[in-house]
């Protein structure tokens, strides 16, 4: 026989516990998008074809993060801004789960992926001979 009653409080259960867990997992989204907010100098890049070049604090090379929007300045001239996402995706490189993310909706083949370690901000393309990119919080 059924018990609408007990159906009830099962389905109200489930639903509670489906929208725990939505929650926690859009807050780690944003834990991710909040690590990125800021300004970023940089310090590092090449590899892949090209040598590794190690810039000197105060170059004005610059990479500013909204929670939304980003603008990349060289020699403190406003080079590229627009929006971003940011999600978990697989690298085919590394062959594990990071931060993708997305410049201008623009989800083509480039997947460039991040990672925010010790106040500093690696970019990457996900490929053998691709350079890195690495800046360093200065905001």
């Amino acid at each position: 026989m059924i018990n609408v009653q007990n159906d009830m409080k099962y389905l109200g259960l489930l639903f509670i516990a489906v929208s725990v867990v939505a929650v926690s997992g859009c807050k780690k989204e944003l834990l991710v998008s909040d690590a990125l907010t800021g300004t970023w100098e940089l310090r590092q890049d090449g590899g892949g074809w090209s040598p590794v070049v190690n810039h000197k604090a105060g170059n004005d090379t610059l990479a500013v993060f909204t929670s939304t929007n980003y603008s990349f300045y060289q020699k403190g001239n406003l080079f590229k801004s627009g929006t971003y996402t940011i999600r978990k995706d697989s690298s085919y490189l590394y062959g594990k789960l990071a931060n993708r993310i997305i410049f201008d909706g623009n989800d083509n083949m480039t997947r460039d992926f991040f990672e925010i370690k010790d106040n500093q901000l690696g970019f990457w393309l996900d490929a053998n001979d691709a350079p890195t990119v690495t800046y360093q919080r200065i905001k």
